[in-house]
């Protein structure tokens, strides 16, 4: 879609993917609200994320989103694929490290974040890219999926020791960035958090 776009917001862009798009006299202008999504749950659990050790577990749109948010955060970010191709291609777009998810444990991540659909409702519901024994030292784990709202990735992560955070913060957090670019006004949080679950 941003081929079709009169202007695009230098976030959307440097992430190369734009999820809201906003339609007014000036034309259509689009926006990533993953960003503001992805970062605003961790920030409220990890308030400062400066130096911490973070592995991204994927390499589509929302790993994009999650790798420039910690960048932009100064994190140190590692990101796992099953794709070397493309895990290196993202690393190398954001200026980060990766390495192949085959076998990685992630003892010593203060952060492990799940941006694969694995989890997600229906043909990969019961899967997850990683299981306990490969989390286990790991300190926080994030999961994008947001349906379920339990998914096999968290409960890995908790029977690892790991505290969590679930992909409906995710959802709800950059759906009020959206309300709030489309409507000018602040989205009602319970609301919106409740009509999610």
């Amino acid at each position: 879609v941003m081929d079709h776009l009169d202007w695009i917001e230098p976030v959307a862009s440097e992430i190369g993917a734009v999820n809201t798009i906003l339609i007014d006299d000036n034309g259509l202008s689009g926006y990533n609200t993953d960003v503001v999504g992805f970062i605003g749950p961790l920030s409220e659990k990890l308030a400062d994320l400066r130096g911490l050790r973070c592995a991204v577990i994927g390499t589509g749109g929302a790993a994009n989103a999650a790798v420039w948010a910690l960048q932009h955060k100064d994190a140190h970010v590692t990101v796992f694929g099953r794709t070397p191709e493309r895990a290196t291609a993202l690393a190398r777009k954001f200026g980060s490290d990766w390495r192949d998810l085959e076998g990685a444990g992630f003892d010593g991540f203060d952060v492990v974040v799940n941006a694969t659909p694995l989890g997600t409702a229906g043909q990969f519901q019961s899967q997850t890219p990683v299981d306990a024994a490969r989390l286990r030292g790991a300190h926080l784990a994030y999961d994008l999926v947001y349906n379920p709202s339990e998914t096999q990735f968290l409960r890995e992560a908790r029977e690892a020791g790991c505290q969590t955070i679930g992909g409906v913060e995710m959802l709800v957090t950059q759906a009020r960035e959206q309300f709030r670019l489309w409507t000018g006004i602040d989205a009602p949080v319970e609301v919106m958090r409740a009509a999610a679950q």
